[in-house]
């Protein structure tokens, strides 16, 4: 999870670099987003019912493949073919490993998933945080963008080393269709109320995310600007103080998601007023305080649930929050071009709310 952490903010931070390693306009950094959320939203949906049928172990390791080759074109390509196809290898690769890993914690700890999923995405913020600083590292003796990519990529061998010793697992036994073959588990979920709120709640949670995170340096804008970075650093690193309490209070998980969602909600719409800038950057780390918690309860929820096939509903919850983290933020873009940035950001508590509203129901016991 660290790892994943890790990469995920190196090639946030060497975007830039990509987009002008092919002599294309910054425009382009838009497609390399949505082409990293589509391989997300893709490749783990499919990756979850297979690891189903044949076992986590080999499609994790298998993932680790997919998303090694993806950085490797990524890095070593000035063709832009090349390098949209690893961008899409690279992120399906990753969001198929988070979500496969979250549902062999559900598997290994049954009665704690809650607790263990938290620490887990406690260290996915902490690689987030590294990520940069690593960027940094490199750039400033005047080494290429290329070689984080590189040494991302020689974590993860070490990553594929640490699945080599992970329990194996057991494979669900195939359901049958209508006609005799074996049933799709995908479908046989999305088609459960339960599975179907789940997988809305992540879509908005992670959209909402993803676009107060994205806007964040539109809020800042002019003498301020400073402020968005700062604002930045402290919302992921209140994500890491939310996971690690929420962790230790995973009893009272059914009310601690309630209590996070109403927090999101309330202090990202106080971005709607005139605050001073440091009131502003307090109210992004609190609201990111409240949104720490909701993935991982989500994730938890949805693969104990439905711990028969628990692959295949870690690979829709990724889906699910790929799909949001590519429509949400294309939506609030489109807001902030017509309406400004205000009317951008409001779309952020009304997505928390409508989480609640349909989170609750699919957390009930029975």
């Amino acid at each position: 999870m660290l790892i994943l952490g890790l990469y995920l903010s190196i090639y946030q931070s060497v975007l830039s670099d990509i987009t002008a390693s092919v002599g294309a306009s910054s425009a382009f950094a838009g497609l390399f987003i949505a082409l990293y959320f589509l391989g997300a939203l893709l490749i783990p949906a499919v990756a979850g019912e297979i690891s189903d049928r044949i076992g986590k172990k080999y499609v994790l390791l298998a993932a680790v493949a997919v998303m090694i080759t993806g950085i490797v074109l990524v890095a070593t390509s000035f063709h832009i073919i090349l390098i949209v196809l690893g961008v899409f290898l690279a992120g399906g690769g990753s969001c198929t490993l988070e979500g496969l890993f979250s549902a062999k914690i559900t598997d290994e700890y049954p009665d704690d998933s809650e607790r263990v999923m938290n620490y887990s995405q406690v260290f996915f913020c902490v690689g987030a945080v590294f990520g940069p600083l690593l960027v940094l590292v490199v750039r400033l003796p005047g080494g290429a963008w290329q070689t984080n990519l590189y040494i991302a990529a020689f974590l993860l061998l070490a990553a594929g080393a640490a699945i080599l010793r992970l329990p194996g697992d057991k494979k669900a036994a195939p359901e049958k269709s209508g006609t005799g073959k074996p049933a799709a588990y995908s479908f046989s979920l999305i088609k459960d109320v339960r599975c179907f709120l789940f997988f809305l709640s992540m879509l908005l949670y992670v959209g909402a995310e993803e676009g107060l995170a994205f806007f964040v340096m539109d809020y800042f804008d002019g003498a301020s600007a400073a402020f968005g970075e700062i604002s930045l650093s402290l919302f992921w690193a209140s994500m890491i103080v939310g996971r690690f309490i929420a962790g230790k209070l995973h009893r009272y998980s059914g009310k601690i998601i309630i209590i996070c969602l109403v927090m999101a909600a309330v202090f990202s719409l106080l971005l709607q007023f005139d605050n001073p800038p440091v009131v502003s950057v307090v109210l992004y780390f609190l609201a990111g305080l409240g949104m720490s918690a909701v993935w991982p309860i989500i994730m938890a929820s949805c693969t104990r649930t439905f711990s028969s096939t628990s692959g295949t509903a870690g690979g829709l919850m990724m889906a699910g929050g790929a799909l949001g983290g590519m429509l949400v933020p294309f939506l609030m873009g489109f807001l902030l071009s017509n309406w400004g940035i205000r009317s951008a950001l409001l779309v952020v508590p009304v997505a928390m709310l409508v989480t609640l509203v349909l989170s609750l129901p699919a957390l009930r016991k029975k």
